[in-house]
């Protein structure tokens, strides 16, 4: 019992280390924590997409029936046509060349509206009429995806009335923005697969970050704990000497 008296006596690494550790110790421990959640998130996120992807192709009558998050990483069977809007994303790299990602509404045969993604496409190859006019009924085929943002501006966006728009960024504000008097655009995208009709080089891929990185960011949050705990102790009886 002396002898733990002892040790404590001797252990004053002061208020100003304590504060210190106070607040960063739980700092690291909350951080640590979060990303172990955050990785078993995405594994969960990872296996949906998996699965989905895996299930056979939905068809345009099937998805009254499904729920928006059902819906997403299925395959789908559209048929119907491309509208005359496109929309060029620009700076997009693919293969050290620069080009376009091109999204054109489709419409399908029961009235609604899908953004379809067709690819990346350089900038030459774009500029043939018949790559884009392609304005009769057809059938095609491609995964559903979130709408995320697209591409990134860092200036305010011109609400320009011409097309093609060649764009920085794209969301589904700024289509719901240009479509609106005509149609009704779905909350979803649609990656074209390579073998569909008006399909350019198909470059997306689901931005899930890979799981092992966030367990791989908890081992160094909880080790950066472990070596000021121990910098703590360490600190604590060597001032004392």
């Amino acid at each position: 019992m002396n002898g733990k008296k002892t040790l404590l006596n001797k252990f004053k690494p002061g208020i100003g280390m304590s504060i210190f550790v106070l607040f960063f110790l739980p700092l690291l421990l909350f951080l640590g924590s979060w990303q172990v959640t955050r990785g078993i998130e995405k594994s969960n996120l990872v296996a949906y997409h998996d699965f989905n992807k895996s299930l056979p192709p939905i068809l345009l009558e099937d998805l009254e029936g499904l729920a928006v998050n059902d819906r997403l990483y299925r395959n789908m069977s559209l048929k119907g046509r491309y509208l005359k809007e496109t929309y060029f994303l620009d700076n997009r790299v693919y293969r050290q060349e620069s080009g376009y990602e091109v999204f054109t509404p489709f419409l399908a045969n029961n009235n609604k509206v899908f953004l379809i993604n067709r690819g990346w496409a350089h900038k030459e190859e774009v500029k043939q009429p018949n790559k884009l006019s392609a304005l009769k009924e057809t059938n095609i085929e491609g995964l559903i995806a979130p709408f995320n943002r697209f591409g990134l501006s860092l200036v305010a966006v011109s609400q320009d009335s011409n097309w093609p728009k060649i764009v920085q960024e794209l969301t589904l504000e700024r289509v719901q923005y240009d479509l609106i008097k005509k149609y009704e655009i779905q909350p979803t995208v649609i990656h074209l697969s390579a073998g569909s009709y008006g399909a350019f080089e198909p470059v997306w891929r689901p931005s899930i970050m890979n799981p092992s990185r966030h367990y791989g960011y908890a081992v160094q949050w909880f080790g950066l704990a472990l070596v000021l705990l121990i910098s703590y102790i360490y600190f604590g009886y060597k001032k004392n000497k």
